[in-house]
């Protein structure tokens, strides 16, 4: 018997040395995990089809329960339906790329059209310029008709085509004779004229010039709309929108305490959003009990993005979503919940253990000094006064009316006095106090969707280091070890009570 004593008291000092070690590695790898997982720069996004997932589990599934007959035959015909779908698919690209290059065509045929205008208007301008006088005329008519107004004030007084200074003029200056003014006038008039023309040109109809670009630009605006009927209904000719088209993002939240995983959830987000378009659907998987209200705050936030965006948010609840989880829940356009799954919990709740009469009864004095009235309300290792106990009271109010806002502005269906008493419900009673929308788990409500949808389950993954890998191997083997020293002291106390 005292060898027997002796044994197990040996049992137990190694069983205790094991569970201390592996409480040690547990959490030098939590640590290096949770480092890992704030860290940006190391992770990347994963991408799985989970249509191919659901299609390969019945492939199996039937191959192992039908004849092989019956599986050649489905396999034949899936091959058949997926052949006929890629050939409608290939029409319909083929359609929309014949109704761009009609496009094409009708809109280089409309620019060269528009370049021959452009062109002709330009010669008619040429022309228009070339019909008026030259500059140099232009220039002794204005200096005839400034010396004709400056005649009357000088000495010989006015110069008249029929008087003397005519016959007597030197040769070399006809501008001022009679005989070069029935000349230049005519000349400036029409000088005059073809500058009004060239500044009206696509007012006046009467140039011959101007209506044939009158001409020119309706035959562009007819050639541009008078298309053969061939081409007019590409649109039309495309085949409807297959339901492939629409596509279902799905992403998994876990919460803890801290709600860490928002940190991969942000990630996530960021990436569906940049594809994501006004007919797809957004799935989010939560799970959490909740945590501290700035961490859930946040993740709330981050689903507040699909919904500003256009996105259709629906978040499936399989477990649980109380507290800041259903915080979470909240943002989303529906939310489905399994018949068990726990919901609600809209509250806020504080404790914080306090030593100072334990401190005090060994003579141990703590001095708190706080700069505000109000810094510190209630602590640890001082004593805790009334005014300070009503003032974090008054802060968990405020707190909890945040949280009531914030789930009334998502769904302003709720009778919040009923449900924002902290407490919470499983799945028929949150449906019928409308804290969920269908009672359904996540797994059917995927399955359903895969039939007519393009279903991808995306996810922010950090690569492990190999520290992390070692540690998590050697705490997974101490496990493995202290569990088997325990089912070992276990049968060896039996067999000696029985002996």
């Amino acid at each position: 018997m005292e060898f027997l004593f002796e044994y197990l008291g040996f049992l137990a000092k190694a069983a205790t040395v094991v569970i201390a070690a592996l409480i040690i590695i547990s959490s030098v790898a939590a640590m290096g995990a949770h480092r890992v997982m704030r860290s940006s720069s190391r992770g990347h996004i994963e991408v799985a089809a989970l249509n191919e997932h659901l299609q390969d589990m019945r492939r199996a599934i039937e191959e192992a329960a039908l004849p092989s007959a019956v599986v050649k035959k489905r396999r034949k015909s899936d091959a058949k339906a997926r052949k006929q779908h890629r050939k409608a698919h290939l029409k319909e690209l083929k359609a929309k790329h014949r109704g761009l290059k009609a496009e094409l065509r009708r809109a280089k045929r409309a620019e060269k059209k528009l370049g021959r205008v452009e062109k002709k208007i330009e010669k008619d301008i040429e022309k228009a310029q070339k019909i008026a006088p030259p500059q140099a005329a232009a220039e002794r008519q204005a200096a005839a008709e400034r010396q004709a107004a400056e005649g009357p004030q000088t000495a010989e007084g006015p110069q008249t085509a029929e008087g003397p200074q005519a016959e007597e003029g030197p040769q070399d200056r006809p501008q001022e004779g009679s005989p070069a003014e029935p000349s230049e006038d005519p000349a400036g008039e029409s000088y005059a004229e073809s500058q009004e023309a060239e500044s009206s040109a696509e007012a006046t109809p009467a140039s011959p010039t101007e209506s044939s670009e009158h001409q020119a630009v309706v035959a562009v605006a007819d050639t541009t709309s008078d298309e053969p009927e061939t081409h007019a209904p590409v649109a039309s000719e495309a085949a409807p929108e297959s339901a492939g088209d629409r596509r279902v993002f799905v992403l998994s939240f876990n919460g803890d305490m801290e709600a860490s995983a928002v940190e991969s959830l942000r990630r996530e987000i960021t990436a569906v959003l940049g594809v994501a378009g006004d007919s797809d659907e957004v799935v989010v998987r939560v799970e959490s009990a909740g945590g501290m209200v700035h961490g859930y705050g946040l993740a709330a936030s981050q689903l507040a993005r699909i919904r500003r965006q256009g996105v259709r948010l629906t978040v499936a609840v399989d477990k649980v979503a109380a507290s800041g989880g259903y915080l979470m829940a909240a943002v989303a356009d529906r939310i489905l919940a399994a018949p068990f799954a726990v919901l609600g919990s809209i509250g806020v709740v504080a404790q914080i253990p306090n030593v100072h009469r334990l401190l005090k009864k060994h003579d141990v004095d703590v001095e708190v000094l706080t700069a505000g009235r109000f810094k510190r309300t209630l602590d640890v290792l001082g004593e805790n006064t009334e005014v300070g106990r009503e003032k974090f009271r008054e802060e968990l109010e405020d707190v909890h009316a945040l949280f009531q806002e914030y789930v009334g502005n998502w769904r302003p269906a709720l009778d919040l006095d009923t449900v924002s008493t902290g407490e919470a419900w499983y799945g028929q009673r949150a449906l019928d106090r409308a804290l969920v929308d269908e009672l359904v788990t996540s797994d059917e409500y995927l399955a359903r969707a895969c039939n007519d949808a393009d279903v991808y389950e995306v996810a922010w993954v950090v690569p492990k280091r190999p520290i992390d890998k070692l540690l998590g191997q050697a705490a997974a083997a101490a496990g493995k070890a202290a569990g088997k020293a325990f089912d070992a002291l276990l049968e060896r106390t039996t067999t000696g009570g029985i002996r």
